[in-house]
Parts: C-alpha cells; structure tokens; sequence
C-alpha cells in the first residue's frame, strides 16, 4: 500500500488543496487543516479558550453545496484567501486584518442570501482546528474502497468529495474499516486507527458542479450495510508525510476503541445520515415529535428538523436540503 496523494482544507467547506508533504507532530492534526471556519449561528468562541463546535453550525458543504462553486487558495505565508467566482471573476482577503475579515464575511453573506439571516463569523485560534471531530485526527481514504463504490453506479466518482487528508492506494476494498485500534505506518509517521469514517450529505455534492447529484450515504448502506468509507487516525510518533511513501497496518492495541451501542436504529438525520434509537437517549421517546426542540444530533448538531424516519433512506435518492 502506498499515499496516493495529500490533501488540507485551509477553510472548512471551501477549497481542497492538493500537497507534496506535510511533516505532523504526535497527536496533532493536519497541519492547515480547518485552520479557520465560518460560523454561521451564535453559539459563542473564545480564541483564547477554543472548544470544539459541532459541524452544523458552520457555513459547510454538507448544508450549502454552492461553496463547491467556488475555487479557494490560501496564502499560507500571507495569510490571504483567494476566492474565484464561476464568472471567472476574483477577489483576494487578508485574514490577519480585520477589515478583510469582515470583507469576506460580508462577501459570503452576500454569495448566500437565502441560507444566511447574518453575516457569518470566520473564526481562527491557535493550536486548533475546526474538524467534524473533536479529537485532533487526521482522514484516510481507501481508493479500493471508493472503486467499489463507482462499480455501484458504473461510473466514476470524484474523491474530493471525501475531503480526506489521506488517499491510501493498494490496500483491499473497505479493509480499512478492520483496521480499527490497530497500529499504522504511514511514511515516518505512526498513527492509531480510531474510528470508521461514517459520510454525511457534504459527499452528495458535486465538488465541481455544487450539484448534489448522488445520495452516497444511501447507496453505501443499500449496498455494504453501513455508511462508512474511511477511517480517523491519531498520530503517535510524527513523522514526514510524502505522496508515494508506503503504508503498512500493524498489531491491535491493548485498548479498544469506538464502543458499539446496540439498540434498533429508527430514526436517521438527514444532514450526517447519522442513525439512533431515541428510546435509548430517553425511554419516553419513540419518534421525532418526542424529541425536544432544543434537541442537537450527537454526531453533527442539526436540528429535531433535519431527523425523518430511518426506513426513508435505505439507498433511495433522497437528497438533503435543510436550513
């Protein structure tokens, strides 16, 4: 098995970009990765004091699929963001300076009138970064896996839109999703496989048209039985990360990892296709109208709104859109 390419997303839900090699530190993330995001409800961030923040409170592909429209690079050095239209037209911010800041919350406030009330807020803290998940991981994609997938359809699919930091080539198709507590070497680096990679609505869109032209989640589970494609890992020992290095998957560590909680999964939220029993979080509640109005899904913070009946999704063409 070997890296078959590298990838950071500077700005959650825009632009991927494409590197060589990336050296990460023990139990660290993707350096760049996520480094900033733009918040688009008002749950309070303190810079000084970051704390994770669930992904649906964020201006994001899996809730707004125009972002794909739009062609990003980010100046590490200058720290400025270039934004191309499809109109062919551009606009660079300076995001050390607060009136770019605001320059580019005003522009996406302006690029999206009907999903946004404000404008949002682009939020950056050090030594932090605004992933789906809390932990500090870095993403990994089989391709195996993702051919499988195109043998579903016939037909190739784009792995942008798995915006994974990690494409791994030569491995068995889904053996990653065996991988789980193992040990993993990836160049230099050591890693831990912690947990499968679940796909939500964001790989339903197009990352070259902004189209949600495929229900991913849905297929992955009519044909696989599960939703997943890719595995989270936590770096052990850093290391130098480079395109063509190899990838050799070790022993099992002492401790598991990613419990399995058993119970009928009845309902499914349409944003992450995240799937629950509720009668497990509260014996009282049986259907979506038993769940509270302030109630949050563990896996992206959407709303009681985004949750329908699980049975609706088994691989059909349902295609999210909430706001």
């Amino acid at each position: 098995m070997h890296i078959a390419n590298l990838y950071r997303y500077p700005i959650k839900g825009l632009s991927p970009e494409r590197i060589d090699a990336v050296e990460i530190k023990a139990n660290e993330g993707f350096p760049v990765d996520r480094q900033y995001a733009l918040l688009r409800t008002d749950v309070s961030f303190d810079p000084a004091a970051p704390k994770w923040i669930a992904k649906a409170n964020f201006i994001m592909l899996m809730l707004h699929e125009q972002l794909a429209t739009l062609s990003t690079h980010y100046d590490e050095q200058h720290k400025s963001l270039q934004i191309k239209q499809s109109d062919g037209s551009s606009i660079t911010f300076k995001l050390d300076e607060s009136r770019g800041r605001e320059a580019l919350e005003a522009f996406f406030y302006e690029f999206m009138p009907q999903q946004l009330t404000s404008k949002p807020r682009l939020l950056e803290a050090k030594d932090h970064h605004f992933c789906d998940k809390a932990p500090k991981y870095i993403s990994l994609i089989n391709l195996a896996s993702l051919r499988q997938l195109e043998q579903e359809w016939g037909e190739e699919l784009d792995p942008l839109r798995f915006r994974a930091n990690v494409y791994i080539d030569e491995a068995q198709p889904f053996s990653e999703l065996e991988w789980l507590g193992k040990a993993i070497q990836l160049g230099s680096l050591s890693a831990r496989v912690m947990q499968r990679n679940g796909r939500c609505a964001a790989t339903n869109v197009n990352p070259v048209t902004g189209v949600r032209d495929r229900n991913i989640p849905g297929k992955l589970r009519a044909a696989f039985g599960h939703k997943d494609l890719g595995v989270y890992l936590s770096v052990v020992e850093g290391g130098l990360l480079r395109e063509g290095d190899s990838v050799v998957v070790g022993a099992s560590f002492d401790t598991p990892v990613q419990p399995v909680i058993s119970g009928a999964e009845t309902l499914t939220c349409t944003a992450c296709y995240y799937r629950f029993n509720p009668g497990l979080l509260n014996s009282s509640w049986h259907q979506v109208d038993d769940l509270t109005e302030d109630w949050r899904c563990r896996d992206c913070g959407a709303t009681r709104d985004a949750v329908k009946l699980a049975t609706m999704f088994l691989g059909g063409s349902f295609v999210a859109r909430f706001i």
